[in-house]
């Protein structure tokens, strides 16, 4: 009985079909985290610009503040700052800003915009977006790499 060598075309076309199979779920899985980073930080943003509205149109002081896992909206009640209940979804892992958890806000709404002119850096793995602020209300957004 003759021995081959070598690999039978079935073989080479199973091999064929795992290595792509596997490349196409890479290729996905790393797009992905990139586009959850991009929205959680578009609704971030749609949400700091109405909460700033709130605190213009009703006369209040309102906040974001990093807790060390992710961000909070904030309002003011008598001597202390109230967690509001907003839907910012899923919060990437990794993503985070330049300040440190605190109970106070970082970014503090006023009837008449925003406390002082400001920015913050959002970091992540594979890139950072600097928010800049006016005093006058305007939120400004850059995507660095």
């Amino acid at each position: 009985m003759r021995r081959q060598r070598g690999f039978s075309l079935i073989e080479l076309l199973v091999v064929l079909a795992i290595a792509g199979l596997m490349t196409g779920l890479a290729v996905v899985g790393l797009g992905g985290g990139q586009a959850r980073v991009d929205q959680a930080l578009q609704r971030l943003a749609s949400e700091t610009r109405a909460q700033a509205a709130l605190a213009r149109h009703a006369g209040q002081l309102r906040g974001l503040r990093w807790n060390g896992r992710r961000p909070e909206f904030v309002r003011r009640e008598g001597n202390a700052w109230v967690v509001e209940a907003v839907g910012l979804g899923d919060w990437p892992k990794g993503l985070h800003p330049d300040w440190p958890a605190s109970p106070q806000p970082h970014l503090v709404f006023t009837p008449h915009g925003w406390a002082q002119p400001g920015s913050v850096r959002w970091r992540w793995a594979d890139g950072s977006q600097q928010w800049a602020w006016s005093r006058d209300g305007r939120l400004q957004v850059v995507v660095a790499p």
